[in-house]
């Protein structure tokens, strides 16, 4: 599934309720430009680097947005409460858009709560900017960095790459220029 597909989504709504969603997605794209947009639970997302920021779909009488399973929303006061439908979910007019700046708010505490989140009981780990681009990813194993792990920097470009045994630098550690070129190499 692709931004394609969240095209026809879309299209498939009357002009004002489809205005509505364009808005939501408009907003969703420009804060996450790496994000990737699909379709998932049969409603437009976006996920970075394969973790889910939010969803949002068009309803008969009204418009939602889902960001992440039992987000809560304590944080931004009042101003979210006259959205709020159920604990994960916020319901919006059918045909007039999404606040901007709070669809911007909760998209920054997402990418917050993504980050907290991390390391998975597997070990993996993920970092990400603000931006949504990934800052570092690689695994940890009893609380240490463990295996491959490269560091991004925030246009999206390799910055480092290398492997960590129980903690400890080993083997192979390449710094890139931001064309992606080896700048240095270093043995440990």
């Amino acid at each position: 599934m692709s931004s394609a597909d969240v095209d026809k989504y879309v299209k498939g709504f009357a002009a004002d309720q489809r205005s509505a969603l364009q808005s939501v997605r408009s907003v969703v794209v420009t804060a996450l430009p790496s994000g990737e947009e699909v379709i998932a639970w049969g409603m437009p997302s976006i996920r970075i680097s394969g973790v889910l920021v939010l969803s949002y779909a068009g309803f008969k009488h009204h418009n939602s947005i889902f960001p992440g399973v039992g987000a809560p929303f304590a944080g931004f006061g009042p101003e979210v409460e006259k959205y709020r439908a159920t604990k994960g979910a916020l319901k919006f007019d059918r045909d007039s858009a999404f606040p901007a700046t709070l669809l911007k708010k909760i998209i920054k505490y997402r990418i917050t709560e993504i980050n907290e989140s991390f390391p998975k009981k597997s070990g993996e780990f993920k970092e990400f900017y603000k931006s949504g681009r990934l800052k570092a990813e690689g695994s940890m194993k009893k609380n240490e960095l463990h295996g491959a792990w490269k560091w991004y920097r925030a246009d999206g470009s390799l910055l480092r790459s290398g492997h960590f045994k129980n903690g400890v630098q080993t083997g192979e550690w390449v710094t890139y220029l931001r064309d992606g070129q080896a700048h240095k190499v270093t043995n440990f």
